[in-house]
């Protein structure tokens, strides 16, 4: 009877050992859960903030565009004004010269900053891939 005693007593230290080591486990379980779920959320912040940056960047792509259409626009009208005053005769001064010269590196100028944000805003968005 008392082999029977202590034979049940060991089974039932062991099985208590086991269910703590199985609690460890299912407590790692639960740690490693709350890990990934917070490396998620902060994923998806950093996702969130790289979708505001690509709004700000296609905004400023489109204006940037636009920008490289009415500097062109000006270009095209110096360079008519400049025709009007060879075939007239007379010599335009030399700060007109410069806006014709500014009108056409600012839209070169322009157009680069369109085709550089149009690639930053597929990097941003590709993010998601």
């Amino acid at each position: 009877m008392r082999t029977q005693r202590r034979v049940f007593e060991k089974l039932s230290e062991s099985t208590k050992v086991e269910l703590a080591s199985e609690k460890i486990e299912l407590g790692a379980l639960d740690d490693l859960e709350k890990k990934t779920k917070k490396a998620i959320d902060s994923f998806n912040g950093v996702n969130a903030s790289a979708r505001k940056a690509g709004q700000i960047i296609d905004k400023a792509e489109g204006e940037a565009k636009k920008l490289g259409k009415v500097f062109q626009d000006l270009e095209g009208d110096w360079g008519k004004i400049q025709k009007t005053a060879k075939e007239l005769g007379f010599k335009l001064p030399s700060k007109t010269a410069s806006l014709l010269r500014d009108a056409s590196a600012y839209r070169s100028i322009s157009q680069n900053a369109a085709s550089q944000l149009e690639k930053a805003s597929s990097i941003v968005y590709g993010l998601d891939d």
